[in-house]
Order: structure tokens, then C-alpha cells, then sequence
């Protein structure tokens, strides 16, 4: 089996998951757990194919886009903690943004052409509930309060950045693609989206230790 080496990132944080399960029940975020379990088997199926086929991978992401966009959504609607009024905001959002995934991969661009359209959109609703997140949590700190300590913060902290990286990456991918830039021997668009991987999926494990101890304390 071929792995890249971010992967090892993303292999390690589900196992943090499961290990500190109890601690991401407490704090209502259990569904991380599925997701990365997704994110892995797309990320290993992909990268084999690749690697043994020959061939373009892209279905196999579209497919990632399908299944792990409505565990994000419910991940965000949990760290949002809405308030009645607002769920039915949260809801028409998260079902609208589900439609256009679907036709998206059905009707426009495609089972087997990368859905940028649909990626791009993800990142930014994600970059969006993101800001949300860490916006709500700044004006309920409490001078008792280390936003440090929080497992939100890390996790919506990584997501920001990775979602703001992301965009840049995929409105550059014709350019990179097209004029063959690569660094060490990689890609540019490669390089970039395995570091922010890391990045992401370290925070992740690092919130998932502190939802443990919290849990503890």
C-alpha cells in the first residue's frame, strides 16, 4: 500500500479520535470520527489508484465531497450551539448547499472532472461557519476562560486556514497544472494542500487530546 506522507497525519488523528471518543461525545463532536474515517479511505484509495493505475483519481475526491460535506455541516451546527431561531437558517443553508453539490456531480461537471465548483463552495461555507465559531467564542470568553484550552478554537482555528488555503490552491490549479510547477520533485498544488493537511489533521489530534482532558478535569 502506498501512503503520502501527510496521510500518517490523518491516520494518526482518527486514532486520537477513537482513543479520546468519550471527550468528543462531551463535546458533542463525535462525528469527527466518521469524517476522518472518509477522509482516510479517500485519501489511501486515491493515492493508490493514482499510484498503481496510472489514472486520474478525481472521481474518488467527488465522491469524498459527496459523503463528508453533511458531517462537516453537522460538525459546525454543533460548535455553533444554535439557538432555535437559528437552526432553520442553518438547515436551509446546509440543505441548499447539498443540492448543488448533488447536481453539480450529477448534471454539470461530473462524475469523473474534479468539482471545483463544489469544492470551492465547501471551503467557503466552511471558512464562513468557521469565523462564526471562533467570533461566538471570543464574545462568550469569560476572563476564566484560555481560548488555548478550548477544542473548538484549534479545530476552527485549522479549518480557517485550511479553507483560506484551499481557495487560493484551487483558483491556481489551471496555472500550476497547466505550466508543470513543481518543488521537490512535487507538484506545487500537491505541496501545498499536504501541508495544510498537516496542519489540519495535527490541530484535530491536538483538540482531541484537550477534549479528553477537559473531559477528565
Amino acid at each position: 500500500m502506498h501512503a503520502d506522507f501527510y496521510q500518517y497525519f490523518q491516520f494518526l488523528s482518527l486514532l486520537v479520535a477513537l482513543i479520546c471518543y468519550r471527550g468528543l461525545k462531551a463535546y458533542s463532536i463525535q462525528a469527527f470520527v466518521p469524517l476522518i474515517m472518509i477522509a482516510n479511505i479517500a485519501e489511501t484509495a486515491g493515492t493508490n489508484y493514482h499510484a498503481f493505475a496510472g489514472l486520474d483519481n478525481d472521481f474518488i475526491y467527488n465522491l469524498y465531497l459527496l459523503f463528508s460535506t453533511p458531517l462537516r455541516l453537522y460538525l459546525f451546527g454543533k460548535m455553533l450551539d444554535l439557538k432555535q431561531n437559528e437552526k432553520s437558517t442553518f438547515l436551509f443553508i446546509t440543505i441548499l448547499c447539498m443540492l448543488i453539490l448533488v447536481l453539480n456531480y450529477f448534471f454539470y461537471q461530473g462524475i469523473n472532472v474534479f468539482n471545483t465548483i463544489s469544492a470551492i463552495l465547501v471551503e467557503i461555507i466552511s471558512i464562513i461557519f468557521s469565523c462564526f465559531v471562533l467570533l461566538r467564542m471570543a464574545v462568550q470568553q469569560n476572563m476564566e476562560t484560555n481560548l488555548l484550552q478550548e477544542p473548538y478554537f484549534w479545530i476552527n482555528a485549522a479549518s480557517l486556514l485550511f479553507g483560506l488555503m484551499s481557495l487560493v490552491v484551487l483558483g491556481l490549479v489551471p496555472y500550476i497544472r497547466g505550466n508543470h510547477i513543481e518543488l521537490f520533485g512535487m507538484s506545487m498544488y500537491s505541496l501545498i494542500l499536504a501541508i495544510v493537511n498537516i496542519i489540519l489533521y495535527s490541530a484535530y489530534t491536538y483538540s482531541f487530546i484537550l477534549c479528553r482532558i477537559q473531559r477528565a478535569r
